[in-house]
C-alpha cells in the first residue's frame, strides 16, 4: 500500500486542484464546518496484483456529517462477502433450529431457499441501515476518486477524476478548478 498526502504525491503537467471550504461536502450546510482529511483510497488492479494509493483529501464537513468522512464505500466484493457470511450463519441457524428445536423435515428439505431468503433479508437490512440521514447525500464518503491516470515508471499523476455525492459541492469544486478541468487534468465523474 502506498500512502500519499496531497503535498507528497508527485503530480505532472500542472495537475492542481482545490476543495471549496464554504459548504459541507456531504449535506451542503454552510455553518459549523470543520476541515477533515478524508482518507480516500484508490485501488488499481493489474494482472495478478493491485496497488492502493491513499489520498488525504482536506474536505469540509458539518458536525452531523463528520462520521461519513471515515466510512469507506462498500464494493461489490464487500457485499458478496457479507451475503456469503449471512448465508452461512442463516444455514447454520436453520440446521440447529430444525434439528434441535423443531425437529422439522420441512426445514431440512428447504434449507437452501430458506437460508438464501434469510441472507437476502439480512443484506437488505444492512442496506437500509446505510441510507443517508437528513440532508446527507451519502452515508459513506461523499468524495471519491474513480479515475487516476499515472505515469508507469515514476507513478506521477497526470490526471485525476473526482466524483461527488453532493451536486452543489461538485458545482463549487468545478468553479474553483475550472482551469484544471478545461485542461482535462482534473475531471468530474457522474455530473
Amino acid at each position: 500500500m502506498i500512502e500519499y498526502s496531497l503535498g507528497t504525491l508527485p503530480f505532472r503537467d500542472g495537475v492542481v486542484f482545490l476543495f471549496p471550504n464554504h459548504l459541507c461536502c456531504n449535506c451542503g450546510k454552510t455553518t459549523d464546518l470543520t476541515t477533515i482529511e478524508q482518507d480516500t483510497r484508490r485501488t488499481a488492479y493489474m494482472v495478478g496484483a493491485g496497488t492502493e494509493i491513499t489520498f488525504q483529501l482536506p474536505l469540509p464537513f458539518c458536525t452531523d456529517c463528520t462520521p461519513t468522512a471515515s466510512r469507506r464505500p462498500k464494493s461489490v466484493l464487500n457485499w458478496l462477502l457479507i451475503f456469503i457470511a449471512a448465508f452461512a450463519v442463516s444455514a447454520l441457524a436453520l440446521i440447529v433450529i430444525g434439528d434441535m428445536v423443531l425437529n422439522s423435515p420441512l426445514i431440512a428439505r428447504y434449507l437452501l431457499p430458506f437460508a438464501l431468503a434469510l441472507a437476502a433479508l439480512a443484506c437488505a437490512g444492512m442496506v437500509a441501515l446505510t441510507r443517508p440521514k437528513g440532508k446527507q447525500t451519502s452515508y459513506f464518503q461523499p468524495v471519491r476518486i474513480p479515475r487516476l491516470k499515472q505515469e508507469f515508471v515514476s507513478g506521477a499523476v497526470t490526471a485525476i477524476g473526482f466524483s461527488f455525492s453532493n451536486l452543489a459541492y461538485a458545482k463549487a469544486f468545478a468553479l474553483v478548478n475550472r482551469e484544471s478541468i478545461a485542461k482535462k487534468l482534473v475531471t468530474l465523474e457522474g455530473i
